[in-house]
């Protein structure tokens, strides 16, 4: 078998906001490209373009393209990338992938490790890669193109080897008895890197005049927001100006304490990092213990009164003279205000919300948390105490940080990395998150919302005439992944009886009839029907919510037994095992008082999570990815997200594309039993929609 490693070199577009290295940016170019046979003393090494060079780029290409076809496999460390660059730069690639990456992050087991391919040679005692040859070069802002040839040769051809050597040390970790079974988990990633490079080829077509409708919706909903935000603050805090952008103030907001000495704090709840860059841990601590530290660290602010300062009358600076009596040139900055022109005086009434921290994990260097978990948390206290402003405040609050991340992360990142034929090419990565699930970037389009009323879908459109944006998606999927692995009979039922496990859910929570719930109510419920799955509690949950999460596993007794099978399996050797190969490994786990196990949220998580979205839905794409090929059509698979697969249908071809969804998808059980020699129990359904944009669809299957 002929197993080829390359490794390509291109330019980087620079510029004060981002760096560009996507061979859709017309500015960038393909530099230079290694090449190497497994087996063979020496490779081949391809000048495209070089500043320092005269280039023969179609002879480089013949001659590339000639050991590309006579590979019957490729290597690559993040090969996605490099194939991505070859495709573009028109070679052909029509043999299997091997990406080390993967290999690597799948030998893992769940474990966070650094992936480089530097620090792979590293942990594997081989080849390292000529990494000090760039470092000067780079940090002068010198790009492969204008660099020394030689230099890039030398780098390239080392990279190339580390790559090999690296490939064939995890081929011999792969034959090892307890590791045969995640080969089949590594090669479905691998074909699935193939789905994924074609989707970034594709890319999606934008509407910019909708991302300036949504764009402006949401800054308009921020600014409106940030006002009586600022309103609710001053009517608890007084006259003293707040800045809620400041961790420390608004931790007084929500706490009503401040810390006078932030160095003890730090101490006292050993706050900082170590030196490999990780928190350190927290001192343990009972609930008394740490009350008592609070008490005895912080002071209760009050709230303040302003009056005009009457040293300076209100102006904020002094004029001060000279022992001549005559005045300086510039006033002085009044020391009473600070240059405010205002004092402020305490009053008798408590400033802030008054809020509780629960343990030292609430802690921060600025007094206490204020990230969207813990104003969860806090919300549930408000309610539970009836305290309506700051109920409305912390609301307020988590929807002011969401519309953040939604102008940030979405509308910027779709409007810078759009191209100028309005097409978006996301990147997607596989070997970022500790299940499996895909994550991208440029930007994240997998961390939107769930459910289909995110305003940022209706700026996706078909780049047809005429054309449709179609989507297909599984129907609580987790919720039957959960079924499928404990072997709830009670789940099964519920599936089998077409049960509307969701509504059931909103209707307890919200404490309403089931037939009186509302889209948004059940949709809103779903994140409680999935919680319990992966090992929610609810205990910072108003009484009737955890009233809800105590009866679940009444009801669903198979799946909790399942989740103490779980723990008792990881406490005895570490490991879960997923009908798919993959694994996950937890070397530390340890049995706590009170009989909870440590990591028990991932040890019963990271089965369903994974199972769904990392096996299963991958899957679906590769089937619908090859029909959609097979089938000769002018349709373009363009994006996954969650548990959906998004097709840019060409006109004409919606029933053809319809019938390819449901094929891929409600068929993948037979997928999964021919890849797995695993038979599902329960079946998969799907839902599909299809309209103008991807927001307004309309169901056509379900």
């Amino acid at each position: 078998m002929f197993v080829l490693g390359i490794d390509v070199e291109t330019t980087v577009c620079r510029n004060e906001k981002r760096i560009d290295n996507s061979p859709f940016n017309p500015d960038n170019y393909l530099v230079s490209c290694g090449a190497h046979f497994l087996g063979e003393d020496t490779g081949k090494y391809f000048f495209f373009k070089h500043d320092k060079l005269e280039c023969n780029p179609a002879k480089s290409k013949f001659e590339l393209q000639s050991l590309l076809d006579m590979a019957d496999i490729l290597v690559g460390h993040n090969i996605k990338y490099d194939l991505l660059w070859l495709i573009e730069a028109g070679f052909m690639i029509e043999c299997p992938v091997y990406c080390t990456m993967i290999g690597e992050y799948v030998l893992a087991r769940g474990q966070k490790i650094p992936l480089s391919l530097d620090e792979t040679t590293k942990r594997r005692k081989v080849t390292l890669k000529r990494s000090d040859l760039m470092e000067e070069t780079f940090k002068k802002g010198i790009g492969y193109e204008a660099m020394d040839p030689d230099i890039v040769e030398t780098y390239g051809r080392g990279d190339v080897i580390s790559c090999l050597e690296v490939y064939e040390s995890q081929l011999a970790d792969y034959r090892k008895p307890e590791y045969i079974g995640l080969r089949k988990t590594r090669d479905m990633m691998n074909e699935m890197l193939l789905v994924l490079l074609d989707m970034e080829r594709n890319g999606i077509h934008i509407d910019l005049s909708a991302l300036d409708r949504v764009e402006k919706q949401f800054t308009e909903e921020r600014n409106t927001l940030q006002t009586r935000l600022y309103e609710l603050a001053r009517s608890v805090m007084g006259d003293t100006p707040i800045n809620l952008n400041s961790p420390a103030q608004l931790s007084e907001v929500v706490y009503s304490r401040r810390i006078p000495d932030k160095n003890k704090w730090r101490k006292i709840f050993n706050i900082g990092l170590n030196v490999v860059g990780k928190p350190l841990p927290r001192p343990r601590m009972s609930s008394k213990e740490f009350a008592k530290e609070v008490k005895d660290n912080t002071v209760i602010i009050k709230r303040t009164k302003g009056r005009r300062c009457d040293d300076c009358r209100g102006v904020g600076t002094i004029q001060k003279t000279k022992k001549d009596g005559s005045p300086f040139k510039n006033r002085t900055k009044c020391a009473s205000c600070q240059g405010s022109g205002v004092t402020y005086t305490d009053t008798d009434k408590i400033a802030g919300f008054c809020l509780m921290p629960s343990s030292v994990q609430d802690v921060s260097a600025n007094g206490f948390s204020t990230d969207k978990k813990t104003l969860n948390f806090l919300l549930s206290q408000a309610q539970r105490r009836n305290k309506k402003d700051a109920i409305e405040f912390l609301k307020g609050m988590s929807r002011l940080n969401a519309l953040n991340v939604y102008l940030s992360s979405f509308c910027e990142g779709m409007r810078r990395n759009t191209r100028s034929n309005n097409i978006l090419h996301t990147t997607y990565n596989q070997c970022i998150t500790a299940t499996g699930r895909l994550s991208s970037s440029d930007p994240n389009f997998q961390n939107q919302p769930r459910g289909g009323t995110f305003p940022i879908r209706e700026c996706v459109v078909s780049r047809f005439e005429g054309g449709e944006i179609m989507e297909a998606d599984f129907s609580g999927l987790e919720f039957r992944v959960a079924g499928e692995l404990s072997k709830d009979g009670q789940i099964y039922d519920d599936i089998m009886t077409g049960k509307d496990v969701h509504k059931q859910t909103a209707a307890i929570i919200n404490e309403k009839d089931v037939e009186d719930i509302t889209k948004d109510e059940r949709q809103q419920a779903k994140a409680y029907t999935f919680a319990p799955l992966y090992g929610g509690q609810g205990a910072s949950e108003p009484p009737h919510v955890q009233e809800y999460f105590k009866k679940y596993f009444t009801i669903y007794e198979g799946l909790r037994e399942w989740h103490d099978t779980l723990k008792k399996g990881v406490l005895k050797d570490g490991l879960v095992t997923l009908p798919s190969g993959r694994q996950f490994y937890w070397p530390n786990v340890e049995r706590k008082q009170g009989g909870r196990i440590t990591y028990a949220t991932q040890i019963v998580n990271y089965p369903v999570q994974s199972f769904a979205t990392a096996d299963i839905v991958p899957l679906a794409c590769i089937r619908a990815n090859a029909l959609i090929k097979n089938a000769g059509i002018q349709s373009l698979f363009v994006l996954t997200v969650h548990d959906s697969i998004v097709v840019d249908v060409y006109p004409g071809e919606q029933e053809k594309v319809k019938q390819i969804l449901i094929e891929a998808m409600e068929g993948v059980a037979d997928e999964v039993s021919v890849r797995y020699d695993y038979d599902m129990v329960i079946p998969l359904a799907i839902e599909i929609k299809s309209g103008s944009n991807w927001l307004n669809g309309s169901v056509i299957y379900e």
